[in-house]
């Protein structure tokens, strides 16, 4: 990883009590920002539509729970299209850890499995129930997969991080161990 890589992910300090969207077209920003808020001994829910075992090989999750979105039934698979449970389950994470840091990532495939109104509904109450705690959940997304609405809507009342153009190094090296992986 590039050096000026790292400043990056260093100099964006994710604040307690927010919600942030980051833009970006693979999470690699929104990954290394969890990261360095479990590292720092924060407890961390990762709500994935990327394989678990992947995830863990690409990046340090500590003993992170991995929930995956998945139509196969298994052990911390999680049906996307019970978003309801979802909620409930990120809420009661919340609640129970006075400083915690939760990654949703696959917005963009819990839209395609309950349609964009139930997906905001479900961001805006995540959001309401991280505003009253201390803890910080970060929500990449893919800008070009919503519409100029969509993405005013689901931004309205969160942080929004931009990726820098730096993170294209990043991305480059974390296809490399990717690649090694394959």
């Amino acid at each position: 990883m590039g050096s000026d890589d790292k400043g990056v992910v260093d100099t964006i300090r994710p604040e307690e009590g927010m919600c942030y969207v980051i833009r970006e077209r693979k999470p690699f920003l929104s990954y290394k920002l969890f990261e360095n808020s479990t590292a720092d001994g924060k407890p961390g829910l990762c709500v994935t539509r990327q394989y678990p075992e992947k995830l863990r090989d690409s990046f340090d999750l500590g003993d992170t729970r991995i929930m995956w979105l998945s139509h196969t039934p298994g052990k911390d698979h999680h049906n996307p299209t019970s978003i309801g449970t979802l909620a409930t389950v990120i809420s009661s994470f919340i609640e129970r850890y006075e400083k915690c840091v939760v990654i949703i990532d696959g917005l963009e495939y819990l839209v395609i499995n309950n349609g964009f109104q139930q997906v905001l509904r479900f961001v805006e109450h995540i959001n309401e129930q991280v505003m009253q705690s201390m803890s910080t959940v970060l929500v990449p997304i893919s800008p070009n997969a919503f519409s100029e609405k969509e993405l005013a809507l689901l931004e309205r009342n969160v942080e929004v991080i931009e990726a820098p153009a730096v993170s294209v190094g990043l991305e480059k090296d974390m296809m490399k161990l990717i690649d090694q992986y394959r």
